[in-house]
């Protein structure tokens, strides 16, 4: 559910990056719009670390995914329990 969250506010994010650009606003105005984008992105491995040490299996399992990840993950051949073998 948080993650679901993550994701909208990432469309948010990129949406006013893109407005930004097409408007051609100042380097300062810019520079605040990435550091936002970047603290976002830091906020995701904030919730995946928790994820991590509460169940590792659920963040490795990719429920948390959305359906469309999930696809591209499958596509790509991933597997979860290639990472078993590998450790």
């Amino acid at each position: 559910m948080e993650y679901g969250h993550w994701v909208e506010e990432q469309n948010k994010h990129v949406s006013e990056l893109r407005a930004a650009l097409q408007a051609r606003v100042s380097d300062i105005e810019l520079r605040m719009l990435v550091e936002n984008g970047m603290r976002h992105y830091d906020d995701l491995f904030r919730i995946k670390a928790i994820a991590a040490k509460s169940d590792v299996f659920y963040l490795m399992s990719g429920m948390w995914r959305s359906s469309v990840e999930r696809f591209f993950l499958w596509i790509g051949g991933f597997r979860p329990s290639e990472l078993l073998k590998v450790i």
